[in-house]
């Protein structure tokens, strides 16, 4: 019976361990094999280099502007009225002088008329129709007031050497006194009722002259060469003066706004020329100066602020646009170049790899100027540093390298 057991344990043991071994074997082997591949992913990635070096140059930027209209005008009656009718809309080309609208000008003419009528009665009262210098003397009752005043002056005036001589009495002198004052009081109401009339004949002649130009302000006049961008009003509607009518945008020339960076903000000059291009028309390219620059950076972002004048004839640029600009500073400096083939352009972002301690180092530049197989990186790299220009369809930031 135990010799039995015996062997029975012994069958099972090295069945176990046959068990095991099986089991075991093809995990090793697994094991191997990711281990290798492993080891393959780890591999350095052979990669050719470059020295990022310095060139004295005439730099160039490339930076984002935005079109804007060179002028942008609100038109608005300045006559109170019904909007008669009004010929433009939203995208119309006006020329400078164009009437755009008018107001119904009945109301106005009666206006006009009243005015005239009034003036030509105070003129009439008056006796003077403003051809001439006004002269109170020319007046009847001042003449006749005077007249009365210096009769009044001379009896005074004897009356008064007489008295002296006791000729006549003091009472005598007293009245005559008196008729001399009452006669200068007489002559001066004269004269200032003949100024009131005169006041009344420029008031009324005024009141013609603001009617006459409510009355030529029902026309609505466009004052630049433009594009209708917005209509505000329309017919038959009841317009009080500075109701606004439509909005008129100038867009031949057009403004460009250029932010650049400080360390570019030396190069930028007056009358100098941008080259733009535009999303719409991708393979054409337009030009302007630079009419405007900012005195000072701006705090925030260090940049300067400029503006550019560019000629738009055709109309096929338009306000609101983004421009893709290239400006070429005059000054020649120093610029970092590179190749061009290390260069990674994507969506719009530009990127390079240089080489670190055995490893590719993801860097975002900027460019600038392009010389021969050159360009320059504005922003990104410093002078000295070695730059990936091979595979860099493989690199990733801190992949190993091995530099050949």
């Amino acid at each position: 019976m135990m010799r039995i057991t015996r062997n029975a344990l012994i069958g099972l043991l090295i069945a176990g361990l046959g068990f095991v071994s099986a089991c075991s074997k093809p995990k090793d082997e697994a094991g191997a094999k990711s281990e290798s591949r492993d080891s393959k992913a780890a591999a350095p990635i052979d990669v050719a280099t470059a020295p990022v070096i310095e060139r004295n140059m005439r730099r160039s930027m490339e930076v984002v502007g935005s079109l804007e209209a060179e002028e942008r005008v609100t038109l608005s009656s300045q006559s109170s009225g019904n909007l008669d009718e009004i010929t433009v809309d939203v995208g119309t080309s006006v020329k400078r002088g164009q009437i755009i609208a008018r107001i119904d000008a009945r109301d106005l003419k009666l206006k006009v008329e009243q005015a005239e009528a009034s003036l030509r009665q105070a003129e009439a009262k008056l006796g003077w129709t403003g051809g001439e210098t006004f002269d109170p003397l020319r007046q009847a009752d001042v003449r006749q007031a005077r007249a009365a005043m210096e009769r009044a002056r001379y009896d005074w005036s004897a009356a008064r050497d007489l008295v002296a001589h006791g000729d006549v009495s003091k009472q005598q002198y007293d009245v005559a006194q008196k008729a001399f004052e009452q006669a200068e009081a007489r002559y001066q109401s004269a004269v200032e009722n003949v100024r009131n009339l005169q006041a009344s004949v420029e008031e009324k002649r005024a009141s013609l002259a603001l009617a006459k130009k409510q009355l030529q302000d029902v026309d609505i006049v466009s004052p630049v060469n433009g594009v209708i961008k917005e209509k505000l009003a329309s017919r038959g509607e009841y317009l009080q003066p500075g109701k606004a009518v439509a909005t008129v945008v100038q867009v031949n020339p057009l403004r460009l706004k250029i932010e650049f960076p400080e360390n570019f903000a030396a190069g930028v000059k007056r009358g100098q020329q941008v080259t733009l291009k535009v999303d719409s028309f991708p393979d054409r390219e337009f030009r302007g100066l630079i009419t405007r620059i900012n005195p000072s950076l701006d705090e925030k972002n260090r940049s300067l602020m400029a503006e550019a004048e560019v000629p738009n004839p055709g109309g096929l640029l338009r306000p609101g646009m983004f421009a893709h600009v290239e400006v070429t500073s005059d000054a020649p400096g120093a610029a970092l170049m590179v190749p061009e083939k290390s260069v990674v352009s994507l969506a719009g972002v530009n990127k390079i790899f240089v080489v670190d301690g055995g490893r590719a180092i993801e860097r975002k530049v900027k460019l600038g100027a392009r010389d021969g197989g050159l360009v320059e990186i504005v922003e990104g790299v410093r002078t000295g540093e070695r730059v990936i220009t091979s595979n860099t369809d493989k690199l990733a930031d801190g992949v190993a390298v091995v530099a050949s």
